[in-house]
């Protein structure tokens, strides 16, 4: 089919770099934090406590964002997030004090919790149904990918500097992209002004096949089937954010190697995760027709990668390239995120995906909170992998959730129009 190759470049580059800037603000405590243990004094319980304190101010501002971005448009909302974003990164490393520490974290999941809402009316708005995981999936490879450039890059950085000066020179890009997506995105493709007239036609063809075009917030919350979403994204994201935040902490632990080397083993399994997300997402696109839901491309990979993180913990210790091996399964089937969205902005009306969205991952996001405190709990005398194990358990459920309830779930779609006449609306 053809795809316009502006729309791709222009747009969803641009998205993606939002994407992946902001995932590195995100994240890069995860490499700061053995050094905080050490300098600051904190328990694994308390550093665990730390860990999520982004997912505080995230989860507050999930649905409120994409209420905002329907509002005010979207790509307002987004500008101003990545510059609060980049600011309170920024800050981050000017502070010691671990309850600024935990303000700030907190300060920052706010602002970047209204961005992925307002990504959503982009992806509707800009991508047709049978593009869409495509373009999920390339915006949210920024995901491992920021973990690829974050874990060496933010190692060398703590190991010549600080992780204090990490924060800052990690800040100041998410303000810069900022101000580029303000003249490069639109948010629609009718206010664009780059868009080649064939390219506004083949949007206007082949626009969002989802039933109705209007419904209310109360459609959203009323709607059973993003409740099931949003459970089984919780429990998903428990093991993400559980697995990545503490991921450098453990190959520390099992590697006995110094920060320089720890970023390096831990950028492996996140390169082998963006060949998973590219490789099931594109089979998602093809083999999923119209009407038809993407369990099968959900549910497989987290009951696989859920399992490898369990045999981790029985193999725990037996060599170095056994737990690498488990970590890498692991992360190639965590990070498939691309036929999930695709498939929850098929359950709700077009004007209702930033909002269905928004609730499906602020009830998701709270497990960003639980996940890296119960590895901390669950800690024995401070032994990370020790509490691994619960988030691959946290994994298969999820994935048992989406292949046994969630699979039911019908698509509607909207019939195309033949010979002129109107046909009605059929479910699969």
């Amino acid at each position: 089919m053809y795809i316009p190759k502006a729309r791709w470049y222009r747009i969803c580059l641009t998205i993606f770099l939002v994407y992946l800037i902001q995932n590195i603000d995100r994240n890069n405590i995860s490499m700061a934090i053995p050094s905080m243990i050490e300098q600051l004094n904190l328990s694994a319980t308390v550093a665990g406590v730390l860990l999520s304190a982004f997912f505080w101010g995230y989860v507050i501002t999930q649905t409120p964002g994409g209420m905002l971005a329907a509002k005010y448009t979207a790509k307002r909302v987004i500008v101003i997030s990545c510059i609060l974003v980049g600011s309170g990164a920024i800050l981050t490393g000017m502070v010691t004090n671990y309850n600024a520490l935990l303000f700030l974290r907190f300060f920052v999941g706010l602002a970047e919790g209204m961005v992925w809402p307002s990504l959503a009316i982009l992806f509707v708005n800009w991508f047709p149904d049978n593009e869409r995981a495509k373009a999920i999936n390339l915006v949210q490879t920024g995901l491992p990918i920021s973990a690829v450039i974050l874990a060496p890059l933010s190692g060398w950085m703590i190991s010549n500097w600080s992780y204090q000066f990490m924060f800052i020179a990690q800040g100041i890009p998410s303000i810069i992209i900022g101000l580029v997506f303000a003249f490069v995105v639109f948010d629609t493709p009718s206010k664009d002004k780059y868009l080649s007239k064939e390219e506004r036609e083949f949007l206007e063809k082949n626009r969002s096949t989802t039933v109705k075009e209007e419904g209310s917030f109360k459609e959203v919350i009323t709607n059973v089937r993003v409740w099931i979403f949003a459970f089984g994204w919780f429990l998903w994201v428990s093991g993400m954010y559980g697995f990545g935040l503490w991921l450098p902490s453990l190959i520390g632990q099992l590697s006995s190697q110094g920060i320089g080397t720890v970023g390096l083993l831990t950028a492996i399994p996140y390169a082998f995760s963006i060949v998973g997300m590219t490789f099931i997402s594109s089979l998602s696109d093809k083999y999923t027709k119209s009407g038809q839901n993407r369990s099968w491309f959900v549910a497989i990979p987290l009951l696989l990668s859920g399992s490898a993180l369990i045999i981790q913990q029985f193999t725990n210790g037996s060599s170095l390239f056994v737990s690498i091996l488990l970590l890498v399964i692991t992360a190639m089937g965590l990070y498939v995120t691309g036929p999930f969205w695709a498939w929850v902005m098929t359950c709700v009306p077009r004007n209702q995906s930033s909002a269905a969205v928004g609730l499906v991952n602020t009830v998701g996001n709270l497990g960003g909170i639980v996940g890296p405190i119960v590895v901390g709990i669950a800690a024995v005398g401070n032994d990370i992998s020790s509490g691994f194990y619960i988030l691959g358990i946290s994994m298969v459920v999820s994935g048992l959730i989406f292949c046994t309830v969630a699979r039911k779930f019908k698509i509607e779609v909207e019939a195309e129009a033949k010979e002129g006449s109107s046909e009605s609306v059929v479910s699969n």
